[in-house]
């Protein structure tokens, strides 16, 4: 959309994010609002500008977690009472039901991804395996350098999965939610990640065997770890404590393994529909570069390989 009608602007941009108002600042009364929301495989993304400066009262930020790039010119707020700024290159994290109001420049357009609030308080809450007690509350500053690169790379892969004809699988999808999830939640500064840091007591391994024996049964299932830990009824902490003192390694890498025998036992028997592409979303994997790069990895041979000598198996 675009439009030099403010009313019709805050009515649109309503509509994407949450009731408020704007007003324009400084002797410069026009503005060229572009809104554009790509709606990919995954989150949504939500590009805005108004080519002009503006203030925004976003009143109590209903039900919105907002990470919002800057991709241009720079921008400022005010949270809670607390105050931050940030420009080009940058993110800053919004947290949902708090009082909140933006400054942007004239330059200003932001690539935004509005997070599931429900999704985000699961994955926070089975990480410490407790219902929470209160909203998660992000530190309101910019992403370190370490998680802007990451998450560059995540809107990165949001825009090239616009317009796929792909049908990404259930599993697909839960994986990508959890692990984006899940990169916030241990990367950037919020009121649970001094509980979520401390170090819990190690399980029993039979925990970690009833865990191995659930993603066997589920593999294709839109199963994540998060799910495995609150099928057995313990804190995602947890399970990453059984794993890595009982098999020195990963619940979510135990899940890829169990995964990729699975992919790989389809290859070397295909049908006439499959595909590695098929075969590797209906499993979860929905980055295909690093599917088959592991997948090399863990077999010597890239999947299209495998894929081949089961065809040519099944001709003699």
């Amino acid at each position: 959309m675009r439009t030099r009608d403010l009313n019709e602007a805050i009515e649109a941009v309503s509509k994407v994010y949450c009731p408020h108002s704007v007003e324009v600042m400084g002797r410069e009364r026009n503005i060229d609002v572009r809104l554009k929301v790509k709606h990919p495989t995954f989150q949504p993304v939500v590009e805005l500008s108004y080519d002009a400066r503006v203030k925004i009262d976003a009143k109590n930020f209903s039900r919105l977690f907002l990470m919002m790039h800057c991709a241009r010119g720079a921008a400022s707020t005010m949270q809670e009472k607390r105050t931050a700024e940030w420009r080009q290159g940058q993110t800053m994290p919004f947290s949902a039901d708090v009082e909140t109001r933006l400054w942007f420049d004239a330059s200003f357009v932001q690539e935004s991804v509005r997070l599931d609030m429900e999704k985000l308080e699961v994955q926070c809450a089975r990480w410490l395996g407790r219902p929470l007690d209160r909203l998660v509350r992000f530190a309101l500053h910019p992403f370190s350098e370490d998680l802007e690169q990451a998450w560059r790379r995540t809107l990165t892969y949001l825009r090239s999965n616009e317009g796929s004809r792909l049908a990404f699988s259930p599993a697909a999808k839960a994986a990508f939610d959890e692990f984006l999830l899940t990169l916030l939640l241990h990367q950037h500064p919020h009121n649970f990640s001094e509980e979520m840091a401390r170090s819990v007591p190690t399980p029993v391994p039979g925990l970690v065997r009833r865990a191995e024996r659930f993603m066997s049964d589920n593999a294709e299932a839109p199963i994540t770890v998060s799910d495995v830990a609150d099928h057995l009824g313990v804190s995602l902490r947890s399970l990453q404590a059984g794993f890595r003192a009982w098999r020195n390694a990963t619940p979510s890498s135990v899940l890829r393994n169990v995964r990729f025998q699975r992919i790989r036992d389809e290859l070397l028997r295909p049908t006439g529909e499959n595909t590695v592409t098929t075969v590797a979303m209906r499993y979860g994997f929905s980055h295909l570069g690093r599917f088959s790069s592991q997948y090399q990895r863990a077999f010597g041979e890239a999947p299209s390989v495998t894929l081949r000598r089961g065809r040519y198996s099944k001709r003699g």
